[in-house]
């Protein structure tokens, strides 16, 4: 049984891990289609990337005391098994080497090329060579956590010192992935025990050997959350986005990256570092008008809105943010889903808004649920969420952008009736791994810090927002409650189908100004809606969609793109 067409998650091509079993034999011709793909980029460096930490080490040295147990046994039973991957390995990585160059497989980039043309070092072509040689290699690993304060560093400083300190090389490291993979092979092992943190120090062992751009190696010796409990991690952060991509870009003839909110364009050729035939945004055609973005700026006191961290602590500030929230409970039908920048500002709000009784306010309109970092109960509040919705009740979802709620979660219809996205959500800018990335970004592809920190913070927005439009018969309000949106920089890279009804007459309202225009459009939303409404402009027959007329607008649209 072959399929025409596959359906998975894009971790299953981008992660080499996971793409060597799943995804390398996929034919050169297929098409592939990155949808949802607004966060390809953060993808394409999660899975060339790697922490380490001391229970990682530690279970990996449990993991090599299991292996070499292995072997010992092997030996009893079936030693030829040995000499012959052995014999293999002499041989070095012809077969692997042919694939590729035939197109027969995807390319790996834990496995480059290079290496696939060589043998594997003598050093660790006999299986407990190797074992001692991860050994020692861990051993290295453990004295490097032993920090005091934030190291930073290339990989081929790193290098430098493993081979000061250990005299382990550059060369057998770059074969450890492939070496410890053909080992287990050869073994045939069980599942019932977990390697996996010794293959997580395989393959950092050979990202680090490989890399010496786009790379970057931090220690930390506690966690940000938690600075004084002495927690060591080993960061190894890739901070170029093209290097897991490439081999996809290389090998299938069609690639498709798209999203409903994929914007500005122009940022995601240079971020991946490739050249599009084609670059389209296109407008949502739509019957009656059911998008309404406000921006919203300003209190009925006049008081500027906004998430600054200057003034984010502002009671003036908070408390608009809390008129707005309960003016909009009074006039919104059904579901209102908020996003803020962080838990840590939601939860400062939250018990802000408590003190000057804006809770209490809110919740004689519409019951609350509040998102908190465990899955568990989230699952529990969205869950209740809609079940008020259902019910006629009302509800108020408060929620954080980049958290669990902001992403594939729909609010479609009465689940969603309006979305205030409370501030700009600005990505951490004090984190070490984003400080190296932005350096790298503006050195490699001269992308500006503020061009970048602008052009993630208004992706996650418009993510967010658009939670509430799922479909052409669906309508829903989506209110900006910053006033720095407002800005040229902000409001142009949101989506174009955002775009094109954020007038100027709706870019610094107060909040009295965003109640009025909320009231009318629901006015209007409410007018009978019915399927004959639609044909023609937003939904077509076959009929029409074969009519010269309207063939002739389909190419008209090709040649424009």
């Amino acid at each position: 049984m072959h399929a025409n067409i596959v359906v998975y998650s894009y971790h299953y091509l981008l992660d080499p891990k996971i793409a060597e079993l799943v995804s390398k034999d996929l034919p050169k011709t297929s098409v592939v289609v990155f949808d949802e793909a607004h966060n390809i980029d953060n993808v394409c460096i999660d899975s060339l990337s790697v922490n380490i930490t001391r229970r990682t080490l530690d279970r990996g040295e449990g993991n090599l005391e299991y292996l070499k147990g292995s072997i010992e046994r092997i030996k009893e039973v079936d030693e030829n098994k040995l000499k012959r991957e052995y014999q293999r390995l002499v041989e070095g990585l012809r077969l692997a080497n042919e694939e590729r160059e035939t197109d027969a497989q995807l390319a790996n980039p834990v496995l480059p090329d290079e290496i696939l043309q060589e043998a594997v070092p003598g050093n660790i072509r006999n299986a407990e060579h190797f074992l001692n040689f991860l050994k020692r290699f861990l051993e290295y690993l453990k004295t490097r956590l032993r920090v005091q304060h934030v190291v930073q560093e290339s990989p081929p400083s790193f290098l430098r010192d493993v081979y000061t300190k250990v005299c382990i090389e550059r060369k057998p490291l770059r074969f450890c992935y492939e070496r410890l993979h053909s080992l287990l092979r050869t073994l045939e092992l069980n599942t019932a025990q977990d390697l996996s943190p010794l293959s997580l120090i395989a393959n950092f062992a050979t990202l680090v050997s490989t890399y010496g751009k786009g790379f970057t190696l931090i220690i930390e010796p506690f966690d940000d959350r938690a600075p004084t409990i002495p927690n060591p991690v080993l960061h190894f952060r890739c901070m170029d986005a093209s290097v897991a991509i490439k081999p996809v870009f290389d090998r299938f003839q069609t690639v498709i990256i798209t999203s409903g909110t994929l914007s500005p364009l122009d940022m995601y050729p240079k971020i991946l570092d490739f050249r599009p035939v084609t670059m389209a945004s296109f407008t949502m055609t739509l019957a009656r008008t059911c998008i309404c973005p406000l921006i919203v700026g300003r209190g009925n006191d006049q008081v500027t809105m906004t998430s600054k961290f200057e003034t984010r602590q502002d009671i003036a500030v908070i408390r608009n943010y809390g008129n707005l929230l309960v003016d909009l409970t009074s006039i919104v039908p059904d579901g209102i889903v908020c996003f803020f920048t962080s838990y840590v500002y939601m939860e400062t709000i939250v018990s802000k808004w408590y003190e000057q009784g804006i809770i209490d306010n809110v919740q004689k309109n519409k019951l609350l649920f509040i998102e908190t970092q465990d899955t568990a109960e989230t699952s529990v509040a969205l869950h209740n969420y809609q079940k008020a919705c259902e019910n006629g009740r009302g509800a108020v979802l408060l929620s954080v952008a980049r958290g669990k709620v902001s992403e594939g979660i729909d609010f479609d219809h009465h689940y969603g009736r309006a979305v205030v996205m409370f501030g700009v959500p600005y990505v951490y800018t004090q984190s070490r791994m984003l400080r190296a990335r932005l350096e790298f970004l503006r050195d490699q592809f001269q992308i500006r810090e503020n061009d970048f920190l602008t052009f993630d913070a208004m992706r996650h927005a418009a993510q967010c927002v658009g939670r509430a439009m799922r479909g052409k018969t669906d309508y829903g309000i989506m209110v900006f409650a910053d006033k720095r949106f407002g800005r040229a920089d902000k409001r142009g890279k949101l989506p174009k189908w955002i775009q094109e009804y954020l007038k100027d007459s709706v870019c610094n309202l107060t909040t009295d100004e965003a109640v009025q225009v909320s009231k009318k459009f629901l006015r209007q939303m409410a007018q009978p809606f019915k399927k004959e409404d639609q044909l023609g402009l937003s939904l077509l027959t076959l009929e029409q969609l074969e009519t010269e007329e309207m063939q002739k607008r389909v190419e008209r649209t090709a040649h424009v793109m």
